[in-house]
């Protein structure tokens, strides 16, 4: 059995090894996570907790100070504060029942054109707060220690939203760091390790065992037209561990070179020739099919004997 000889072998062969680095790289195109469910349940409810408590709060504090005179308008910051609060609560129940709507099959083509439209109202109702902390953060420090004896109640209640919304943003912020910095450090770890979990199927020890295995020797045959001798390359097959030669395959020198690690084949090197007659050295295609069942050059499957490549 005779492999075919191409005339530039060599460039064929880093063309093989090529071939076989971009074969073994993993591809994670059909890992896609779907955000559709930021508004679940525990989280929509949490929210509106969340929101509708303050709402309550403030009004308490507002309907239970009348007689507080501050030197700063904090009941004017205060109100807006829990309307902003009070539009929030409004966004994130809209959103949430079309989204149900949507999910549960009975959404239209309007509904994802609501949900857009809500979404920039609570991004322009997001970069108001922002700019109303800062208005209520002012009148605080301008206010000073008279708040404290002309509005008590009414200074602690807006240090605290102040408070509250200064901790979430330092809070985002940090974690926003912190998952960037593991990214950059963890990804490679969390590479390997999806690449371990065997997104293609490797081969069984049964499977590997019946694949023909061969030893590799030198012989030299001299050259008809030359004076010098041409190095001719042959593999002697094995059976059962032993050297019998059953049949011989012969390989050019340039041919006699493993695709996987690259390494040239040396004397007594045990190989392994797939049914493609491609043919590898026996440590190296092992590793290679217990994680994929084809061929690293053509991609022959030898788990469908043949009938079908992938």
């Amino acid at each position: 059995m005779e492999v075919e000889r191409p005339s530039n072998r060599h460039s064929h062969l880093m063309n093989c090894a090529m071939l076989v680095r971009e074969i073994s790289t993993f591809s994670f195109e059909d890992l896609q996570t779907d955000w559709s469910y930021y508004y679940s349940n525990p989280v929509f409810v949490l929210d509106v907790i969340w929101n509708l408590a303050f709402v309550f709060v403030s009004t308490l504090v507002l309907s239970s100070t009348p007689k507080e005179n501050p030197s700063t308008p904090l009941r004017i910051w205060i109100s807006g504060y829990a309307f902003q609060c009070l539009l929030h609560v409004g966004f994130v129940c809209f959103v949430y029942r079309l989204r149900n709507s949507s999910n549960g099959g009975h959404g239209y083509e309007g509904d994802h054109v609501g949900i857009r439209f809500v979404k920039k109202l609570e991004s322009m109702n997001t970069m108001v707060s922002f700019f109303w902390w800062v208005i209520g953060f002012f009148w605080i420090v301008k206010g000073g220690q008279a708040l404290l004896q002309d509005a008590p109640r009414l200074y602690w209640l807006a240090l605290v939203f102040l408070a509250f919304d200064a901790f979430f943003a330092i809070c985002c912020i940090a974690l926003a760091c912190i998952i960037g910095v593991a990214l950059c450090c963890c990804l490679p770890c969390i590479f390997a390790i999806l690449y371990a979990v065997k997104v293609h199927q490797g081969a069984s020890e049964d499977d590997i065992k019946n694949i023909p295995r061969h030893k590799f020797r030198q012989i030299h045959k001299p050259q008809i037209s030359g004076f010098d001798k041409k190095q001719e390359m042959s593999v002697e097959r094995m059976e059962q561990g032993t050297c019998d030669s059953m049949c011989e395959i012969s390989l050019p020198p340039e041919d006699s070179k493993c695709c996987i690690c690259l390494s040239k084949y040396v004397e007594g090197a045990e190989l392994h020739t797939l049914p493609c007659n491609h043919h590898f050295h026996c440590g190296c295609l092992v590793k290679w099919l217990r994680i994929n069942a084809t061929c690293p050059l053509c991609k022959f499957n030898i788990l469908n004997g043949g009938d079908e490549l992938v």
